[in-house]
């Protein structure tokens, strides 16, 4: 049996020994390039089993029908909005899904945080220079973090707040006061929360009510002193609000590891500023997390096709119409 995985980009999956597993049982190809669409038909179109990494290959209706013969598309991570999932149901494709990155996002988030407090970008710079720098930081106890959304990641963010002796207070479009307080974390209004927070955290999904969801009105009700962070999507700000904000100074500085557009053009103004800290959307992106992701896709995998026992299949009506065979 073929199995593809795709988007290895960083090659972590070509030496990982939960590969081993795969070729007891199938024909693995590994692929770690960006293909064309030409090239990507002519690598997956005869595969029984697709391995991709995140949604860097966006399974459309008609990519979906050009599958000869797939059993199972293993996705690593929990998004699926690359995946046109209707027509993956109706073709009796079934898609499984892995826990997603959300103990490593919570880790880049403070990391931007100390990075931020301490200056310490701008200290090693000068240190470097020669220069001994007397500078003042900003201690995170007693601070106050608001997080808008309080999934996974946000609510991961709150527990770590909490080991800083930080305030935390939260607000999401569905969230309530009594999963806020079952968090431990005290629910406020969007508005308060921008007032009142030291660090503003995102971490809400990209769906059509999240769009946009700060705009040129929240960021004028912000602390000038604060630091927002974003590491959920980039189309949740609107980019360009947020570009005059900083440039206006209403608030201190913003870490941002997403960005409406991937990658981001070499000629945007957010990267001209001082008050910013990017990273290139790494915020899932560790030893831990890769391996996790693979280790559970194996799992996933061999569970369904080998041992005929479906384990995290999100569109389950697509097994009851298809039997895998080895």
């Amino acid at each position: 049996m073929k199995l593809v995985v795709l988007d290895d980009w960083e090659h972590t999956f070509a030496t990982n020994p939960e590969i081993d597993r795969l070729r007891k049982y199938f024909i693995v190809d590994i692929y770690s390039d960006k293909p064309t669409e030409h090239e990507l038909i002519h690598r997956i179109k005869h595969a029984e089993v697709i391995l991709t990494i995140r949604e860097r290959t966006k399974f459309t209706k008609e990519l979906l029908n050009q599958l000869k013969n797939i059993k199972l598309i293993a996705q690593t991570g929990s998004g699926l909005s690359h995946i046109d999932m209707d027509e993956a149901t109706r073709l009796n494709i079934p898609v499984a899904t892995t826990p997603g990155g959300s103990a490593a996002v919570v880790e880049l988030i403070f990391g931007m945080m100390l990075v931020h407090a301490r200056n310490l970008l701008h200290l090693d710079q000068r240190l470097k220079k020669g220069e001994w720098i007397e500078s003042v930081g900003l201690g995170l106890e007693n601070k106050t973090v608001g997080i808008i959304g309080l999934g996974k990641v946000g609510s991961g963010v709150a527990k770590v707040a909490k080991a800083f002796h930080m305030n935390t207070i939260a607000w999401g479009p569905r969230l309530t006061p009594e999963r806020a307080k079952a968090e431990e974390v005290e629910y406020k209004d969007l508005k308060e929360l921008l007032q009142t927070s030291h660090f503003v955290v995102i971490s809400v999904r990209l769906v059509p009510e999240t769009r946009h969801l700060l705009k040129e009105e929240h960021f004028r009700l912000m602390r000038n002193d604060a630091f927002l962070i974003n590491t959920s999507r980039g189309e949740v700000l609107d980019e360009d609000s947020l570009v005059y904000a900083l440039t206006q100074k209403w608030f201190a500085a913003a870490g941002l590891d997403v960005f409406s557009e991937e990658p981001i053009r070499q000629d945007h103004p957010i990267l001209k500023l001082n008050n910013v800290l990017l990273t290139p959307h790494i915020g899932w992106k560790t030893d831990n997390m890769f391996h996790n992701f693979l280790s559970t896709s194996v799992d996933n995998i061999i569970s369904y096709i080998i041992e005929d026992n479906p384990k995290r299949i999100v569109n389950t009506e697509a097994i009851e119409r298809q039997k895998p065979t080895v």
